[in-house]
């Protein structure tokens, strides 16, 4: 393989300097509208990976083409809806481990707080990652099901969703 097809995997955290309007939404909005723009181009790119947000950061772990995720962590950085982004961890690596996902989201949730624990963390806080925490969350992350069901409810108003739900269940019988 040449240096511009290298299969690599990057990890970076950020902070959202956007407001979160609701502490009671599964996933602010300006996350949501974040995954679904990263699954369409990252497809396109041939990136996969996963999205972890809470308190505020992010931590994402990308994998795929050398160039492309390099080029990919470049516009991340010049995104104005991050402030602080650290790359954590860039290496080359021989097999993907979300070649199914173009972006994978996993809610704050035990198996993270697990993980989290197990390096001495009491909360998210991607800045104190250390790449062993990080190898750990990514095999763990690897694990558990995509929380995609709460950015779909979080992209239908509330009062939309008693309807759907009455139509679900009602074409069930």
């Amino acid at each position: 393989m040449d240096c511009a097809t290298d299969l690599i995997c990057l990890s970076y955290c950020s902070s959202a300097n956007f407001a979160l309007r609701s502490q009671r939404a599964a996933v602010p909005a300006q996350v949501s509208r974040i995954l679904v723009q990263s699954r369409r181009n990252n497809r396109q790119r041939q990136i996969g990976g996963v999205l972890k947000f809470g308190e505020g950061c992010f931590f994402q772990y990308l994998e795929g083409p050398a160039d492309a995720v390099d080029r990919l962590n470049a516009a991340i950085c010049r995104d104005p809806r991050h402030d602080d982004v650290q790359r954590l961890t860039r290496r080359p690596i021989r097999h993907r481990r979300f070649e199914d996902w173009s972006m994978k989201f996993v809610a704050l949730e035990r198996d993270v707080e697990r993980v989290l624990r197990r390096h001495g963390l009491q909360r998210f806080d991607p800045y104190r990652f250390t790449p062993a925490l990080i190898d750990d969350l990514v095999v763990s992350m690897t694990c558990v099901g995509d929380d995609t069901e709460q950015i779909e409810a979080a992209r239908v108003p509330p009062a939309a969703r008693g309807g759907m739900l009455q139509r679900l269940f009602s074409s069930l019988f």
